[in-house]
């Protein structure tokens, strides 16, 4: 089974994608697979939800947009170049992670988390409608981690722009931590997930080839972001686009007071 679509058969999904925004969830095809499809294509009707057993799909123009791509068991020996191949390609998409059980994560799994790779990591053991409660908040640029898996990583370090991060725990347990909010506060709705991910960065002083090793892009690509950060704030430099975030950030906070 190479591929399936909720808007249509296996082996014709292609010709039944539309020019909506998509979500991909590549996959080893199981019948929770496949209802994870359907379930999600009926709460996202907006986009096309398309499935596939090949990561070689992903590199497919026929795509279009990708807003979210969720990664269900696949080997974590092969996670790392397909991490790369989703930041190349689409690399304003979200990424998130279908695991069995939080508490049993490995490893290498959780160096992604730690490392920012990924934006998201859903229990199977979730309520379907807070499963697809978090998909929402992935598609919208905020993060979710089940609090079991963010208490075995290191505490990030105190920065403003961690800082300025808020993070709500749910009665079950899960944090999230929501930067589509962050962006809205601050003046930023024009940037991307993956521009505000790099603008974070570029705040902390790190050179674009620390911020390509660092996500798993070339640096080309990292310069191609930074130049529309440039262009959307209205800045020429680095020091402007500090400036502006920061200050943007304090009359955010300023407000809440």
């Amino acid at each position: 089974m190479a591929e399936c679509s909720s808007t249509g058969d296996f082996e014709d999904s292609h010709k039944a994608l539309s020019h909506k925004k998509k979500i991909v969830v590549l996959a080893r095809f199981d019948l929770f697979a496949e209802s994870f499809i359907r379930a999600v294509g009926k709460r996202f009707p907006e986009h096309d939800v398309v499935g596939y057993s090949d990561r070689d799909n992903l590199l497919d123009g026929k795509l279009g947009e990708v807003t979210l791509i969720m990664l269900y068991r696949i080997s974590s020996k092969t996670v790392p170049s397909i991490l790369r191949t989703i930041h190349e390609f689409h690399p304003e998409a979200s990424i998130g992670l279908l695991v069995n059980d939080a508490d049993e994560i490995d490893l290498s799994i959780a160096s992604f988390v730690e490392q920012k790779s990924i934006h998201g990591v859903l229990p199977l053991n979730l309520r379907l409608d807070v499963c697809l409660a978090a998909i929402d908040l992935l598609m919208k640029g905020g993060e979710h981690f089940p609090s079991a898996l963010l208490r075995r990583l290191p505490p990030e370090p105190f920065t403003s722009t961690s800082a300025s991060a808020r993070q709500a725990e749910t009665s079950d347990g899960t944090v999230f931590a929501n930067q589509g909010r962050r962006r809205r506060e601050a003046g930023l709705d024009g940037l991307t997930t993956r521009e505000v991910q790099i603008l974070d960065l570029i705040c902390m002083g790190t050179q674009n080839k620390v911020i390509a090793a660092r996500l798993g892009l070339s640096e080309n690509t990292v310069k191609v972001h930074v130049r529309n950060i440039y262009q959307k704030m209205n800045v020429r430099n680095r020091t402007e686009a500090a400036s502006r975030y920061f200050t943007a950030e304090a009359d955010c906070e300023d407000a809440h007071e």
